[in-house]
């Protein structure tokens, strides 16, 4: 039986402990992520040009890790440590996204391209995946409304799409495939999320003006 003394496994360990159902190695996870996440939200918000006060900042904190748990730890279960992806990178899209989310929620009156056209000039790491949030933004049927937008789109833009959600590479070796800088990437990110999001409510709205069947 593991000792009381500090949990100093490592994250991919602690990460393959806590799908199998330990508590201790839960415990452990958030412990030594608690700082990062709270920063993460606080980051994010401002980015998006909202101020939240301490007690909402931690209430998205919570959501963030209450977020992980849901559906049998299904966004944990999704790492898988490819390209150079840590846990913590890993945790830090979960919980950019889950903000995101949060922050459309409080601001209805922002659309979700608007809150990415803001947070896409970011230069670090921190930044999140664009193309993701918008797809988890769109209920119902997300993703055969994206793919139908997508066969609209260019090859150029194809190409950034599949580099950036399809194959989830970051965003310097995506940036590297294309011979572009990160700032031309984050440009056509955001450029691409505007058409998508074009594409997706054009087809929504023609959808709607069709005639019903008759029954």
């Amino acid at each position: 039986m593991r000792g009381a003394g500090p949990d100093t496994r490592d994250d991919p360990t602690l990460l393959t402990a806590c799908l199998s159902g330990e508590r201790r190695a839960w415990t452990t996870l958030v412990e030594r992520y608690t700082r990062y996440v709270a920063w993460l939200v606080r980051m994010t918000a401002q980015r998006c040009a909202v101020e939240l006060d301490d007690d909402a900042v931690g209430d998205y904190h919570a959501e963030v890790f209450a977020s992980l748990l849901e559906d049998n730890m299904r966004r944990l279960r999704l790492y898988r440590g490819e390209n150079g992806c840590s846990v913590r990178s890993w945790l830090r899209v979960i919980a950019v996204r889950r903000t995101l989310d949060l922050l459309r929620r409080r601001r209805p009156e922002a659309s979700l391209e608007q809150l990415v056209e803001q947070g896409a000039q970011w230069s670090d790491d921190s930044a999140p995946d664009a193309l993701s949030a918008l797809i988890e933004g769109h209920d119902p049927g997300p993703r055969e409304a994206l793919e139908a937008a997508a066969a609209q789109l260019s090859p150029q833009d194809r190409a950034l799409l599949e580099l950036l959600y399809v194959k989830k590479l970051p965003a310097e070796a995506a940036a590297t495939a294309l011979g572009i800088n990160r700032g031309a990437l984050y440009t056509r990110k955001t450029r691409l999320v505007q058409r998508l999001q074009a594409l997706v409510d054009a087809d929504g709205a023609g959808e709607a003006k069709k005639p019903s069947m008759p029954l």
